[in-house]
């Protein structure tokens, strides 16, 4: 893809193309995926434990590294030497935690139809961007072929050229997290295309969240729609046009409205 100046549409992931990851989230689902798992014969059997005994200790190095969820919550496990809980018992009670919640994060159809135009656009570049661990990478790619979008994982090394309209940027794969302007500068100096005209965000910023760890607390929220904003406008050197995306007790119609405001900025 070589032009001379894009359009970047970028979407967040979990809670905004991706309503399926914050389902799995609620605390009657996740304590039966706890136990559907393993995890909960281990003691990790309530949303609270989950939170606070296995996400909070994980997330800040294995969010913005390789490391995986697999690797780091399991390691996170046996340092609770939990009778009975041998190195195999955890690992494979991990992995099917894991792969139900990767299952689960599927793209909701609803978003086709804009993906599909997107892609349909010389002038313009979709970017899922999202705060994740390492295995989320290749599932999003998967999510995105099962709708009949094409991607490119975005990394530190991924260079400019390619075919596909998409790319994904993962935290994880990246080094930071993308309320940093660090993690869009290294976009813009390796995986995107240069000038970038107008930059399109769509994100829940954690509103659509469910969890235990404090991060759909309004506070954060707002905090993390300015400081989104500012490295946005650092990196690119314009102001993002910012669409938060609240999901409602009809998601369809809410996609259906988002879709619209999408599609109004790209003809403006």
């Amino acid at each position: 893809m070589t032009l001379e100046s894009v359009t970047l549409v970028i979407f967040d992931y979990s809670g905004t193309l991706s309503l399926g990851a914050v389902e799995f989230g609620r605390p009657g689902n996740l304590e039966r995926h706890l136990e559907e798992s393993g995890m909960a014969a281990m003691g990790i059997d309530t949303t609270d434990r989950y939170w606070h005994d296995v996400v909070n200790p994980t997330w800040p190095a294995a969010g913005t590294s390789n490391e995986g969820f697999r690797s780091a919550v399991a390691g996170c496990i046996r340092k609770m030497q939990i009778p009975s809980a041998t190195s195999r018992l955890i690992e494979d009670a991990v992995a099917r935690f894991l792969d139900a919640y990767m299952h689960h994060s599927r793209i909701d159809e609803g978003w086709r139809p804009l993906l599909s135009a997107i892609e349909d656009r010389p002038d313009t570049m979709g970017l899922i961007a999202t705060d994740h661990y390492a295995e989320a990478t290749a599932a999003i790619l998967d999510h995105l072929a099962a709708l009949g979008i094409r991607a490119t994982p975005a990394t530190k090394e991924t260079r400019p050229a390619g075919e596909t309209a998409f790319r994904v940027a993962n935290s994880a794969d990246i080094g930071c997290l993308k309320a940093e302007r660090q993690f869009w500068a290294t976009l813009r100096q390796t995986c995107l295309p240069s000038p970038v005209k107008k930059v399109v965000l769509v994100d829940d910023f954690g509103l659509n969240e469910q969890d235990g760890s404090g991060y759909a607390e309004n506070r954060k929220i707002e905090n993390r729609i300015i400081a989104t904003r500012h490295a946005l406008r650092a990196a690119f050197g314009i102001n993002p046009q910012v669409i938060k995306f609240r999901a409602v007790r009809d998601n369809t119609d809410a996609i259906v409205r988002t879709i619209r405001t999408v599609k109004e900025s790209l003809q403006s």
